[in-house]
């Protein structure tokens, strides 16, 4: 549940790539209901359309690959080119993607060089040290998936009303999402409404979370 709403982001001066991945990953889910093949040009004007051929789920999730393989191997020659860009994007990131090439015997501690080469998270401070204690704590990890699927879904539905368009609709979207265009900011005073929706959401969405094995142990103090 956590990946769309903290990864995803849009490429400022490469206006198709986004679209591009995200109508690749649609294709890879087996549900893209992409018509056209649209390419913009810098200024975001589309500048050429034609038919959208619908590759098969595997062909998506292969090309989904290389396209992640590709961008990974072309980061870490330009690490090795320009150091010093590289290390200077890294020190306010939380992630960097890196590739794992299980025909080194070393490639585990190839990628924590890596990791280390950047400076990885450098200049957020206490950040990072507060995350790892959360991501130890498998409440504290539902309930920071259950904030990000709320937030994530009020922007994209509220995107999906005011600009309708074939890859993004309100169509078959469950209550529970229309219900965060209700929310309030997200502050103390009102985490509970954040709460009570995100115990609806999460019930409907997984019916069989109380039953996880992950969750046995925390029962009862939960």
């Amino acid at each position: 549940m956590r990946g769309l709403g903290k990864y995803f982001d849009v490429a400022k001066f490469a206006p198709n790539a986004s679209s591009e991945v995200f109508s690749v990953y649609r294709a890879a889910l087996g549900n893209s209901r992409v018509k056209l093949f649209c390419c913009a040009n810098q200024a975001g004007k589309i500048i050429h359309r034609e038919k959208y051929v619908h590759p098969t789920q595997e062909e998506a999730v292969r090309d989904l690959l290389a396209i992640a393989q590709d961008a990974t191997v072309l980061l870490a020659e330009l690490l090795n080119k320009e150091p010093e860009l590289c290390r200077s994007i890294a020190a306010s990131k939380t992630e960097w993607p890196v590739m794992a090439d299980m025909t080194e015997k070393d490639w585990k501690r190839e990628i924590a060089d890596t990791v280390a080469k950047l400076e990885l998270g450098k200049n957020i401070k206490g950040y990072l040290l507060a995350a790892r204690t959360a991501d130890e704590n498998v409440i504290r990890c539902w309930a920071a998936a259950i904030y990000e699927t709320l937030f994530q879904s009020r922007f994209t539905f509220k995107d999906a009303i005011e600009k309708p368009r074939d890859h993004l609709t309100t169509h078959d979207c469950p209550e529970w999402v229309r219900k965060t265009l209700d929310l309030p900011r997200f502050i103390k005073a009102d985490a509970r409404k954040w709460a009570k929706l995100g115990e609806e959401m999460l019930l409907e969405q997984r019916p069989d979370f109380l039953e996880a094995p992950d969750l046995a142990a925390k029962k009862r103090s939960w």
